[in-house]
């Protein structure tokens, strides 16, 4: 990159920031549970609602991963952060970092996420997000799951690694299929550098549903030459 680009790119982004706390100023920021204005800018909820998010129980999230053809030998360990209500808080939480262009919520919401799997295990080398295809992310103009692995790396404090892991394979949207049909769209979906994937490995993702993803992803790092896999989602989707 040139000195110019680098330079353009960088005043661009002063702009958007700029452009961004003036909006938060005239329009200030508010919890997408209540409606009240939450204490912090970055976090999208309000303490009140904040508290009141039921925790996933880890045996809900082995359950799950269990019912697919591989899904209990990949990960050594898996842990959802809260339980995923359709028309719930947390929905309103995840559309907004998904779909609504706001990936600014993921990196506190992933410092709590990286909190709470502190508490049950040890650091890992380093935090995966779960890639997307090239099509998907230009279409979204980024990954959801970079910001909330991001913010997990900090709060373990560990490597962020969103190139350990890639997406060459584009896959129909997930939406509306089955257990089997999910786990046949993207089973071969990944791709990892045998070269670099030794060692312990965080994996990150906003929701596990059927877990087909997830298993997928994790399956190409063991593959790879991983040592220990860790699953860790914002949401677990009840079902």
């Amino acid at each position: 990159m040139s000195l110019r680009s680098s330079r353009f790119l960088g005043v661009a982004q002063f702009l958007r920031d700029l452009g961004r706390g003036l909006l938060n100023v005239v329009y200030p920021p508010r919890c997408l549970g209540c409606g009240a204005r939450p204490q912090s800018v970055r976090l999208p909820l309000c303490p009140q609602c904040l508290q009141s998010l039921g925790r996933a129980p880890e045996m809900g999230v082995a359950a799950r991963l269990d019912r697919l053809p591989v899904g209990g030998g990949v990960f050594d360990g898996a842990l959802a952060l809260w339980v995923f209500d359709k028309g719930g808080t947390l929905q309103a939480v995840q559309h907004a970092l998904k779909y609504q262009n706001r990936p600014r919520y993921g990196v506190p919401l992933g410092r709590l996420m990286g909190t709470a799997f502190a508490d049950r295990y040890p650091a890992p080398d380093g935090v995966v997000p779960v890639p997307l295809h090239r099509t998907r992310r230009l279409e979204r103009g980024y990954n959801q799951s970079a910001p909330l692995a991001e913010g997990a790396a900090e709060a373990l404090g560990c490597p962020d690694c969103p190139g350990l892991l890639t997406r060459p394979h584009p896959t129909r949207s997930q939406t509306g299929l089955s257990r089997a049909e999910r786990w046949q769209n993207v089973r071969d979906s990944f791709s990892a550098d045998p070269a670099a994937a030794e060692g312990r490995w965080l994996l990150v993702d906003d929701v596990l549903t059927t877990g087909s993803t997830a298993v997928a992803a994790g399956q190409t790092l063991a593959d790879a030459g991983a040592d220990a896999l860790y699953l860790m989602t914002l949401g677990l989707a009840r079902q």
